[in-house]
């Protein structure tokens, strides 16, 4: 492919050589680039590509063509292009090299500090009922004709971003919901296209604000707000308390979803509901505004009313049939969200949340499953923020009545380090009742052995990841497998 045709739609300057030049490939990884490569020089955190050593390296090994943002060294014979940001451009290169998919798709973005994972998944259920046919990609895998890819990130880079949005071409998609991160902005993850609807969930204080992440909490707003002014269509709970601040950074007309009927989508008459027969909570709402109906889903907690207000708006633009949407609400399930993974004598619920107002939320939404005791087993991240463990620590402490201590991603810090800190928050309740239990095998086999009918344990933190993380080392690991695996050897 042509220099001139992967950098169609963005402007550029030839430094050195013709943008006629052929390559074969891209690459931005020094370590992968191959001979008759385009590689896209990136500044990381740690390590800068544009440096004269890595450019003269791969020069000699046949990389040829180099994109650049900065002035680097220069080589006879080399094709150098400077752009005005290698990371902007990368997006833009890796669309192109793709056939702009996203040209044939219904792209649709979610952001928020929390909800995007059930939101994309209600939408985009909420569509296929509706006769579409989806591909998602977020935090539980690019989901693809019924395949799941999994992800290293919630918002991957633009090469894979693009790749998985060509395979859902190739699969005969025609829409594409992508959650999307206040780094996948920040870093033009999801640049190359237009969203045609941009979805603003939430923000919260407390999260991803570190020095390789945000620097400040007004960045992680701007960056969200981004979402938005990339999108054809912008929508954005308007009760949360951090609107009016977001909006700042807004230069796009939005419409509103959330309580206040002056809303463009807005619910009222919420009820919580429980069915005897199948000791199942849900939640009933009436919706005002451009539609009026009434709905119910089939999972518990009030927060995921807006979780599902925001689906119902972008299906009511596409005029998806309101059988087909209230349909798709009533039988919504998520992996590793409030996921029932064993149902007996006692319960036992899978789920994601991994800091305080996860926890918070999950463990005040299980109460509406009436049980006899709520046990929690939960392990914080290590390299993250201690407010996390805080977090959580004084949630379990003060919502569940027994709480297990024990290991969650670790990454590079002991779990007694991390313990230290969780005990902290656990401690913020008068009686905090719990032990803790290293290992997470041994933590999740304590809970279900001690059981008493009619209890709900919830292991939270790893959700529906297949791994866990200690010093650095990933080894392959499900919370619902190894709880399936154990009520068989207990003949539960």
């Amino acid at each position: 492919m042509k220099i001139r045709d992967l950098l169609e739609r963005i402007p550029y300057t030839m430094v050195s050589g013709s943008d006629e030049t052929e390559v074969t490939g891209i690459s931005r990884d020094n370590r992968r680039a191959v001979p008759g490569d385009l590689f896209i020089c990136t500044t990381g955190a740690r390590f800068d590509t544009h440096d004269a050593a890595v450019m003269e390296k791969l020069f000699a090994e046949g990389v040829k063509v180099f994109v650049t943002d900065k002035e680097t060294v220069t080589m006879e014979g080399a094709v150098i292009v400077r752009v005005k940001n290698t990371r902007e451009a990368g997006a833009y290169i890796y669309a192109a090299w793709y056939r702009h998919p996203a040209d044939q798709l219904l792209m649709i973005g979610i952001t928020g500090s929390k909800g995007k994972t059930t939101t994309t998944h209600m939408l985009a259920e909420v569509l296929r009922t509706g006769g579409h046919n989806v591909g998602t990609i977020g935090t539980n895998g690019a989901i693809i004709a019924g395949k799941v890819y999994e992800l290293s990130n919630t918002t991957p880079e633009s090469n894979e971003v693009q790749m998985y949005l060509r395979q859902m071409v190739n699969a005969g998609c025609d829409t594409a919901v992508i959650e999307v991160s206040s780094q996948g902005m920040k870093q033009h993850r999801v640049d190359g296209f237009v969203f045609d609807y941009g979805i603003l969930m939430n923000i919260q204080e407390g999260d991803h604000i570190g020095p390789n992440e945000h620097e400040s909490f007004e960045d992680y707003m701007f960056c969200k707000a981004q979402l938005l002014n990339h999108s054809k269509n912008a929508l954005i709970h308007g009760d949360d308390p951090y609107y009016e601040r977001v909006m700042q950074y807004v230069t796009v007309p939005v419409e509103r979803f959330g309580a206040d009927p002056s809303y463009d989508f807005h619910a009222e008459a919420i009820e919580k509901t429980f069915d005897e027969k199948e000791d199942l909570p849900g939640i009933a709402f009436h919706v005002g505004g451009k539609i009026e109906d009434s709905f119910w889903i089939n999972l518990p907690g009030a927060f995921n009313v807006w979780n599902a207000l925001a689906a119902i708006a972008v299906a009511a633009h596409e005029q998806i049939p309101r059988c087909a949407m209230k349909q798709a609400l009533a039988n919504i399930h998520i992996k590793g969200r409030a996921d029932i993974v064993y149902k007996g004598k006692f319960s036992v619920c899978v789920d994601f949340a991994h800091n305080g107002a996860s926890t918070w939320n999950h463990l005040q939404a299980l109460r509406e499953f009436r049980p006899k005791r709520l046990i929690c087993v939960f392990g914080a991240d290590g390299n993250r923020s201690k407010g996390r463990r805080y977090g959580m620590g004084e949630a379990a402490g003060k919502l569940a009545d027994f709480s297990i201590v024990t290991s969650g991603h670790n990454r590079w810090e002991t779990f007694e380090q991390i313990l230290a800190d969780t005990e902290v928050g656990l401690h913020k309740a008068e009686h905090p009742n719990y032990i803790a239990i290293k290992n997470r095998k041994e933590a999740i086999r304590y809970a279900i052995e001690h059981a008493e009918d009619g209890d709900l344990i919830t292991i939270i933190g790893l959700g529906h990841e297949s791994w866990q993380e200690e010093m650095g080392v990933k080894t392959p690991y499900s919370d619902t497998e190894y709880v399936q695996e154990l009520v068989q050897e207990l003949g539960l």
